[in-house]
């Protein structure tokens, strides 16, 4: 693979993928729960005969950023609602559990020019939140490979681990060839000065966020040491979070 050093770099276009990597990256670490998943259940109300309690949950699916032509990008969030019922006729009834009702809504957020992506006003791109399973074994054997030929293995075994999880990721060859195409590039990454190296607990999320970068140059075939520099100015924006810091809670 041709990697370009100092050739322009579409920097729209790299934010966009380092934040979908940085999702992917946390979820390979820690997984992302689906809504089913995070239903939390509260008290029983109302007294017998009718007993009630009632479950809810929320995540973003995806989101759309779209310039409004005034420098600002708006984040058009799609959630993903559940609510669910339970009955009783009393404390020793195990309960009945109505049908889930689901839903889906949108929520436009303006974007913090601090976080904004720069795109041009016939822009619309799309980010994708799957839910996933965690599998920390990659993530560490990706930070820490024993050899380029061990960290292709791993990159090929991240790779069908997405394929099932990421919206039309097959159709997408830059995925693949990001992750699978030259292991030596991403063996050296931990090289790199800017590498995140300090044991602190919150070092692991910036080693998350160094891979995202890197991978998001890889798929526009840059070199990971041109992408991190031109990120590290930028904070990326956590679109898969309901609330943007300084927002009010919605």
């Amino acid at each position: 693979m041709g990697l370009r050093g100092p050739k322009p770099v579409d920097l729209p276009v790299l934010k966009m993928n380092a934040v979908q990597w940085l999702y992917l990256l946390f979820g390979l670490r820690d997984g992302h729960r689906d809504v089913m998943q995070q239903l939390v259940w509260g008290d029983w109300t109302g007294k017998q005969p009718n007993q009630l309690c009632a479950a809810k949950s929320v995540r973003i699916q995806l989101v759309r950023i779209i310039p409004d032509g005034t420098g600002r990008e708006i984040v058009a969030q799609v959630f993903e609602e559940i609510t669910m019922f339970a009955s009783r006729t009393g404390p020793d009834d195990p309960g009945e559990f109505k049908h889930p009702i689901y839903r889906q809504f949108e929520k436009d957020t303006e974007l913090p020019l601090k976080l904004c992506f720069g795109l041009q006003s016939t822009e619309r791109p799309s980010l994708f939140f799957p839910a996933v399973s965690s599998v920390p074994q990659l993530w560490e054997q990706l930070k820490v490979p024993r050899s380029i030929r061990q960290l292709q293995q791993t990159l090929n075994d991240i790779y069908d681990w997405l394929v099932p999880v990421v919206h039309d990721v097959g159709a997408i060859p830059e995925f693949q060839r990001a992750l699978c195409d030259d292991p030596a590039e991403i063996f050296r990454i931990r090289k790199l000065w800017s590498y995140p190296r300090s044991n602190r607990p919150t070092s692991d999320n910036k080693r998350i966020e160094f891979f995202a970068e890197a991978l998001a140059g890889l798929m526009l075939e840059i070199a990971p040491a041109t992408a991190t520099k031109k990120l590290s100015r930028w904070n990326p924006p956590k679109l898969w979070i309901t609330n943007f810091e300084g927002d009010e809670e919605s």
